[in-house]
Protein backbone atom coordinates (compact mmCIF):
# COMPACT_ATOMS: atom_id res chain seq x y z
CA UNK A 1 0.00 0.00 0.00
CA UNK A 2 2.96 2.39 0.71
CA UNK A 3 4.07 1.64 -2.40
CA UNK A 4 1.59 2.68 -4.50
CA UNK A 5 1.09 5.76 -2.78
CA UNK A 6 4.53 6.70 -3.33
CA UNK A 7 4.64 5.89 -7.21
CA UNK A 8 1.50 7.96 -7.31
CA UNK A 9 3.19 11.28 -5.03
CA UNK A 10 6.04 10.41 -7.91
CA UNK A 11 4.18 10.65 -10.85
CA UNK A 12 2.67 13.79 -9.77
CA UNK A 13 6.00 15.57 -9.20
CA UNK A 14 7.18 14.79 -12.83
CA UNK A 15 3.82 15.74 -14.32
CA UNK A 16 4.27 19.04 -12.30
CA UNK A 17 7.65 19.48 -13.49
CA UNK A 18 6.59 19.17 -16.76
CA UNK A 19 3.89 21.55 -16.86
CA UNK A 20 6.16 24.31 -15.23
CA UNK A 21 8.30 23.49 -17.62
CA UNK A 22 5.94 24.11 -20.65
CA UNK A 23 4.84 26.83 -19.18
CA UNK A 24 8.36 28.84 -19.27
CA UNK A 25 8.62 27.45 -22.57
CA UNK A 26 5.69 28.79 -23.62
CA UNK A 27 5.80 32.34 -21.59
CA UNK A 28 9.56 32.62 -23.04
CA UNK A 29 8.33 31.89 -26.86
CA UNK A 30 4.83 34.12 -26.48
CA UNK A 31 7.01 36.87 -25.12
CA UNK A 32 9.93 36.92 -27.47
CA UNK A 33 7.33 36.78 -30.35
CA UNK A 34 5.23 39.66 -28.63
CA UNK A 35 8.50 41.56 -27.85
CA UNK A 36 9.95 41.46 -31.40
CA UNK A 37 5.60 42.55 -32.74
CA UNK A 38 5.10 44.92 -30.67
CA UNK A 39 5.03 48.77 -31.78
CA UNK A 40 4.81 47.32 -35.83
CA UNK A 41 1.56 47.47 -37.75
CA UNK A 42 -2.01 48.71 -37.13
CA UNK A 43 -3.27 47.59 -33.07
CA UNK A 44 0.32 46.97 -31.64
CA UNK A 45 1.22 48.40 -28.54
CA UNK A 46 3.20 51.51 -28.26
CA UNK A 47 6.96 50.24 -27.09
CA UNK A 48 8.37 53.44 -24.73
CA UNK A 49 12.37 53.52 -26.05
CA UNK A 50 11.90 51.47 -29.37
CA UNK A 51 11.24 52.66 -32.80
CA UNK A 52 7.00 52.04 -33.27
CA UNK A 53 6.23 51.59 -37.25
CA UNK A 54 3.11 51.90 -38.71
CA UNK A 55 1.29 53.35 -42.24
CA UNK A 56 -1.63 55.00 -40.36
CA UNK A 57 -2.53 57.81 -38.81
CA UNK A 58 -2.22 57.74 -34.91
CA UNK A 59 -5.14 59.48 -32.68
CA UNK A 60 -5.22 60.57 -29.20
CA UNK A 61 -8.89 61.55 -28.19
CA UNK A 62 -10.09 62.64 -25.19
CA UNK A 63 -12.13 65.64 -23.19
CA UNK A 64 -9.81 66.89 -20.42
CA UNK A 65 -9.96 70.41 -19.04
CA UNK A 66 -5.93 70.90 -20.04
CA UNK A 67 -3.41 69.46 -21.91
CA UNK A 68 -4.39 66.31 -23.38
CA UNK A 69 -0.64 65.44 -24.31
CA UNK A 70 2.75 66.16 -22.03
CA UNK A 71 6.85 65.34 -22.95
CA UNK A 72 8.67 66.34 -20.48
CA UNK A 73 12.64 66.34 -21.12
CA UNK A 74 14.36 66.58 -17.82
CA UNK A 75 18.02 66.10 -19.57
CA UNK A 76 20.09 69.37 -18.89
CA UNK A 77 22.18 68.39 -22.43
CA UNK A 78 22.80 71.20 -24.93
CA UNK A 79 20.98 69.22 -27.63
CA UNK A 80 17.37 68.20 -24.94
CA UNK A 81 14.57 69.07 -26.29
CA UNK A 82 10.18 68.36 -25.88
CA UNK A 83 9.39 67.18 -29.28
CA UNK A 84 11.34 66.66 -32.97
CA UNK A 85 9.23 66.89 -35.91
CA UNK A 86 10.82 66.19 -38.99
CA UNK A 87 9.12 65.73 -42.52
CA UNK A 88 10.60 65.38 -45.92
CA UNK A 89 11.82 68.42 -47.78
CA UNK A 90 9.62 71.35 -48.46
CA UNK A 91 6.54 69.25 -46.15
CA UNK A 92 5.84 71.84 -43.63
CA UNK A 93 6.16 70.05 -39.86
CA UNK A 94 2.79 70.39 -38.40
CA UNK A 95 -0.79 71.32 -39.35
CA UNK A 96 -3.26 73.42 -36.70
CA UNK A 97 -6.81 73.85 -36.81
CA UNK A 98 -6.52 77.05 -34.81
CA UNK A 99 -5.27 81.31 -35.07
CA UNK A 100 -5.09 81.55 -31.52
CA UNK A 101 -2.20 83.09 -29.89
CA UNK A 102 0.73 80.61 -28.54
CA UNK A 103 1.83 82.22 -25.58
CA UNK A 104 5.75 81.98 -24.86
CA UNK A 105 6.10 80.53 -28.31
CA UNK A 106 9.78 81.72 -29.57
CA UNK A 107 10.63 81.28 -33.61
CA UNK A 108 13.37 82.58 -35.45
CA UNK A 109 11.65 82.64 -38.88
CA UNK A 110 8.76 84.27 -40.15
CA UNK A 111 7.30 83.36 -43.39
CA UNK A 112 10.94 82.47 -44.67
CA UNK A 113 12.34 85.74 -43.34
CA UNK A 114 14.80 85.68 -40.19
CA UNK A 115 14.01 87.47 -37.37
CA UNK A 116 16.54 89.96 -37.36
CA UNK A 117 14.80 91.54 -40.55
CA UNK A 118 11.83 92.39 -39.05
CA UNK A 119 11.97 96.13 -36.82
CA UNK A 120 12.46 95.35 -33.33
CA UNK A 121 10.24 97.52 -30.49
CA UNK A 122 11.70 98.93 -27.91
CA UNK A 123 10.36 100.26 -24.92
CA UNK A 124 9.47 103.49 -25.48
CA UNK A 125 9.24 102.91 -29.24
CA UNK A 126 11.99 105.83 -30.11
CA UNK A 127 14.07 103.23 -32.16
CA UNK A 128 11.46 102.95 -34.47
CA UNK A 129 8.68 105.95 -34.97
CA UNK A 130 9.96 109.05 -35.54
CA UNK A 131 9.38 111.78 -33.23
CA UNK A 132 9.25 114.87 -35.23
CA UNK A 133 10.00 115.94 -38.70
CA UNK A 134 12.47 119.03 -39.66
CA UNK A 135 13.23 120.46 -43.07
CA UNK A 136 16.98 121.12 -44.71
CA UNK A 137 17.30 123.05 -47.68
CA UNK A 138 20.16 125.21 -49.37
CA UNK A 139 20.28 127.47 -52.70
CA UNK A 140 21.95 125.61 -55.25
CA UNK A 141 23.67 127.24 -58.68
CA UNK A 142 23.16 125.53 -62.31
CA UNK A 143 25.58 127.73 -64.84
CA UNK A 144 24.36 128.52 -68.39
CA UNK A 145 23.90 125.75 -70.80
CA UNK A 146 24.13 122.85 -68.29
CA UNK A 147 22.49 120.09 -66.20
CA UNK A 148 24.07 119.90 -63.06
CA UNK A 149 22.91 117.31 -60.25
CA UNK A 150 22.52 118.35 -56.50
CA UNK A 151 21.37 116.92 -53.37
CA UNK A 152 20.87 117.57 -49.40
CA UNK A 153 21.25 115.18 -46.51
CA UNK A 154 19.09 114.54 -43.28
CA UNK A 155 21.31 114.23 -40.52
CA UNK A 156 22.80 110.51 -39.81
CA UNK A 157 20.63 107.92 -38.88
CA UNK A 158 17.19 109.93 -40.01
CA UNK A 159 14.75 109.57 -43.12
CA UNK A 160 13.93 111.83 -46.18
CA UNK A 161 10.27 111.44 -46.76
CA UNK A 162 9.83 113.52 -49.15
CA UNK A 163 11.73 116.31 -51.05
CA UNK A 164 11.60 118.76 -53.51
CA UNK A 165 12.78 122.26 -55.09
CA UNK A 166 11.81 126.86 -55.78
CA UNK A 167 12.75 128.79 -57.19
CA UNK A 168 13.66 127.63 -60.44
CA UNK A 169 12.67 130.98 -62.48
CA UNK A 170 15.01 131.34 -65.29
CA UNK A 171 13.76 130.97 -68.93
CA UNK A 172 14.72 127.56 -70.54
CA UNK A 173 15.76 125.98 -67.16
CA UNK A 174 13.87 122.98 -66.37
CA UNK A 175 14.07 120.22 -63.56
CA UNK A 176 14.67 117.18 -65.00
CA UNK A 177 14.36 114.83 -61.82
CA UNK A 178 13.87 114.78 -58.09
CA UNK A 179 13.84 111.66 -56.38
CA UNK A 180 15.33 110.42 -52.51
CA UNK A 181 18.55 108.58 -52.71
CA UNK A 182 21.04 106.70 -49.86
CA UNK A 183 24.68 108.10 -49.66
CA UNK A 184 26.96 106.42 -47.52
CA UNK A 185 24.00 105.89 -44.41
CA UNK A 186 22.53 109.64 -45.72
CA UNK A 187 19.37 109.49 -47.15
CA UNK A 188 19.43 112.61 -49.21
CA UNK A 189 16.68 114.74 -52.09
CA UNK A 190 18.36 114.73 -55.20
CA UNK A 191 17.66 117.27 -57.90
CA UNK A 192 18.31 117.49 -61.21
CA UNK A 193 18.36 120.73 -62.87
CA UNK A 194 18.85 121.74 -67.11
CA UNK A 195 19.42 125.19 -68.07
CA UNK A 196 19.42 126.01 -71.44
CA UNK A 197 19.80 129.78 -70.57
CA UNK A 198 23.03 131.03 -72.33
CA UNK A 199 23.47 134.05 -70.21
CA UNK A 200 21.26 133.69 -66.97
CA UNK A 201 23.02 131.04 -63.87
CA UNK A 202 20.23 129.07 -62.42
CA UNK A 203 20.22 129.64 -58.35
CA UNK A 204 17.37 127.86 -57.16
CA UNK A 205 16.39 126.14 -53.71
CA UNK A 206 16.86 122.18 -52.92
CA UNK A 207 14.26 120.69 -49.90
CA UNK A 208 14.74 117.37 -48.07
CA UNK A 209 11.47 116.51 -45.38
CA UNK A 210 13.50 114.27 -42.97
CA UNK A 211 11.92 112.41 -40.28
CA UNK A 212 13.76 112.97 -37.09
CA UNK A 213 14.96 109.17 -35.46
CA UNK A 214 17.16 109.20 -32.00
CA UNK A 215 19.67 111.26 -31.52
CA UNK A 216 16.87 113.99 -31.82
CA UNK A 217 17.75 117.45 -33.26
CA UNK A 218 17.34 119.76 -29.98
Amino acid sequence: MIGIVFGKVMWLGRATVFLVGLAVILALTVGLASTALAGTGVGAPFNLGKTNTVNALSSLVGSVAGPALKVDNNSTGSGATALSLEVEPGKPPMTVNSTAEVHSLNVDSLDGRNSNEFLQESSDRDDFLPRSIYVNQAKKSVPTNSIRSDSISCDPGDVATSGGFNEVNVPNSRVTSSYMQEFSGYTSWVVEVQNDNPATTEIYLIIAVCADFPPLRT
